[in-house]
């Protein structure tokens, strides 16, 4: 499988970075924004003291193919700080390092067939593409490709999405290890018939952790060499990126409260449970909406997560970080109460646990900058391994009775305990 993995990312020689889609709006509209990178001169196989002249740096790609219908279009290529600035129209073709006219005397519909070419000096500067009609509103059709003249790692990624591939290269190595450590303990566990809700469900959550990494590297690997992905591979990948983080967080939860640990359930009707409802709920419907956000967000193709920074992701964030302070809050108060001393150790581990997990994602989401995805994908994934990793460790057969040692009745163990004959 691992030498697969290799030689479909060497494989990655392809194509570009590519957009599609129809620009309608008014006086200006986004296409993409990309950051080039070029290899420094060393990396060409020059030695610095021979006498011989370096040979020349290779450039970047832009190849636009746009189909408009009416006079007035333009090609922009500007700086992204341009953008964010919200200059007016007029004020963006001023300052456009690039600028295509898109139009001819003919009414019938037009295409054009664009390529530029991008320059050593413009390295690591983010840019953007723009379709601009100033004044009027704008009508057109494009794909635009954007060449990186870096590696087969990085020709196809920005500068804000280099090495993915490589971390995630390895973090499908890492998955297909967890996955097999904790397929052994589910069929030991399975075998012993020692299952129960809570071990139910990590066990789920971490096959869908495991698909989840594995999907998002293939769509890594065929962006790496079409530049677009599978769209679908990501959707799914994100959507059961929203169904194992919502398991691990029942699991704990349900710990730092103390199930099967130090009681058999939350008392039902109780006001506990209707908090632990609420709380449960809100952070799985937010993160359900933010899921959909990002997975319907068209240039949003290298997110391993259903988070967005923006607007989006905003609500899903608030409630992960109550659902941290509520996790630590109620671990603590359990592991003061006097039934619990004998599991203390236990219920403190998952209260730091729960409570350190589920706040590192809303701080790295809050202090990593707009162009650090790299990293952040990186810290949220190195938490999630670690998460999934410790849960494993204590559910582990030979662990997992000295853990789970207060039980509720099953019918297994008590087959008449509807006639009130069980212990």
């Amino acid at each position: 499988m691992l030498q697969l993995l290799l030689l479909l990312a060497r494989s990655g020689l392809g194509e570009a970075k590519m957009v599609m889609g129809i620009a309608e709006g008014m006086d200006y509209q986004l296409v993409t924004t990309f950051c080039f990178t070029f290899p420094p001169p060393q990396s060409l196989g020059v030695d610095p003291g021979f006498a011989l002249p370096a040979p020349p740096q290779p450039n970047g790609h832009i190849h636009s193919q746009t189909i408009v219908s009416s006079n007035g279009h333009q090609f922009l290529v500007v700086n992204s700080s341009d953008l964010e600035r919200e200059l007016p129209c007029q004020e963006l073709v001023k300052r456009a390092k690039v600028i295509e006219p898109l139009s001819e005397k003919t009414r019938e519909v037009i295409a054009y067939d664009l390529t530029l070419n991008v320059e050593p000096s413009m390295n690591r500067q983010q840019i953007a593409a723009v379709i601009a009609r100033c004044g009027q509103p704008v009508n057109a059709e494009y794909i635009v490709e954007f060449t990186n003249p870096g590696g087969a790692w990085e020709q196809h990624f920005a500068c804000s999405d280099q090495g993915l591939l490589h971390i995630y290269t390895w973090f499908a190595v890492a998955a297909t290890i967890l996955g097999g450590f904790a397929t052994s303990a589910q069929r030991v566990l399975h075998r012993r018939q020692a299952h129960n809700d809570v071990s139910a469900l990590f066990f789920a959550g971490t096959a869908f952790f495991v698909a989840r990494i594995w999907l998002f590297t293939i769509h890594l690997l065929v962006y790496a060499h079409n530049g677009m992905g599978v769209g679908v591979l990501l959707f799914v990948a994100q959507y059961l990126d929203f169904l194992s983080n919502t398991m691990v967080m029942l699991v704990l939860m349900s710990m730092v409260h103390g199930v099967y640990i130090t009681r058999p359930c939350v008392p039902p009707g109780s006001g506990e449970r209707r908090v632990l409802i609420q709380v449960a709920g809100a952070f799985a419907a937010s993160f359900l909406l933010s899921t959909l956000m990002c997975g319907f967000k068209v240039d949003s193709l290298l997110s391993p997560f259903g988070v967005l920074k923006g607007v989006g992701s905003f609500p899903y964030i608030v409630v992960r970080l109550g659902t941290g302070i509520y996790c630590f809050n109620r671990g603590m108060k359990m592991a003061a109460e006097p039934e619990s001393q004998h599991k203390k150790p236990y219920i403190l581990r998952f209260t730091f646990l729960s409570a350190g997990w589920l706040l590192i994602i809303p701080i790295t989401v809050f202090f990593t900058g707009q162009n650090s995805g790299n990293e952040a994908a990186t810290i949220m994934d190195l938490a999630n391994f670690a998460t999934f990793s410790t849960l494993l460790a204590d559910l582990w057969p030979s662990r997992f009775g000295t853990l789970f040692s207060c039980t509720k009745p099953t019918e297994r163990m008590h087959p008449y305990s509807e006639f009130g004959l069980a212990d």
